[in-house]
């Protein structure tokens, strides 16, 4: 149970992370999504705790390690684009 609500929070977060980030790079910064996402942890844990205390570890263990891995292959997919782009200008 620990491990499946903070999956749920933890792609919630990283989404909303995404979204705010790419509305700051396209010029229209949407604030909405960097005030949501500080409560998705909070709220994710708290469930938790109140659903399963002994797994509490666990869940925050999963929110973090979704929000590592979401931020390593954005960041790999926007290398990869700009890569792409660069050696096209090159042409």
């Amino acid at each position: 149970m620990g491990i499946l609500i903070g999956a749920v929070f933890g792609i919630v977060q990283i989404s909303l992370l995404i979204i705010g980030v790419r509305s700051l790079g396209g010029g229209k910064l949407k604030v909405w999504p960097f005030i949501v996402q500080f409560l998705c942890p909070l709220l994710g844990l708290l469930l938790c705790a109140l659903l399963a205390r002994n797994q509490l570890l666990m869940c925050a263990c999963v929110i973090v390690g979704i929000l590592i891995i979401g931020a390593a292959i954005e960041f790999f997919r926007s290398r990869k684009k700009d890569a792409g782009s660069g050696e096209k200008r090159d042409k």
